[in-house]
């Protein structure tokens, strides 16, 4: 009779540890340049809507390359990849709120300046991010040649 009982602990205490998930604040900087080098190789350069790809810092999992296509999920619904050594994740981003002053696009900046507010939702991972979910808010600034990326929240990791 101890034995059954051992056993129905242990297997309880098995699915409890199968079961948990852990939750991660995090942030995230990126520098994208906003006229890319053709040569670069970066994917969303080639996609019908356009994209870019920059790196910058993952908190707490370290450097990253990331991608961003414009449209890919709606046309409301931009798709960012972000890797790191251990895996990617992929949000679904909505931009918001943009702002625009003075001399937007104009030949001088051709990207900016200007800023807008950031929604993402992760909809998908590999390596240690599989099974991910979360969700971030932040900002993207334009700054002439490059947009700057800021990102903050919460990621639950399916462990």
């Amino acid at each position: 009779m101890l034995a059954l009982g051992t056993v129905a602990l242990f297997s309880s205490a098995l699915a409890t540890q199968a079961s948990a998930a852990t939750t991660v604040p995090v942030s995230m900087t990126f520098t994208e340049p906003i006229i890319q080098n053709f040569n670069s190789g970066c994917p969303a350069l080639g996609t019908p809507n356009g994209g870019f790809c920059g790196n910058g810092i993952f908190l707490p999992y370290g450097h990253v390359t990331e991608m961003i296509v414009f449209g890919a999920g709606t046309p409301e619904i931009d798709v960012r990849t972000v890797t790191v050594a251990g895996g990617s994740i992929v949000l679904e981003e909505q931009a918001t709120d943009f702002a625009c002053p003075g001399v937007c696009g104009s030949p001088e900046f051709p990207g900016g300046p200007f800023s807008g507010t950031l929604t993402d939702v992760v909809v998908s991972g590999t390596g240690i991010f599989a099974g991910a979910s979360g969700n971030l808010r932040g900002t993207v600034k334009g700054t002439g040649l490059q947009s700057n990326i800021q990102l903050s929240g919460s990621i639950t990791l399916a462990n």
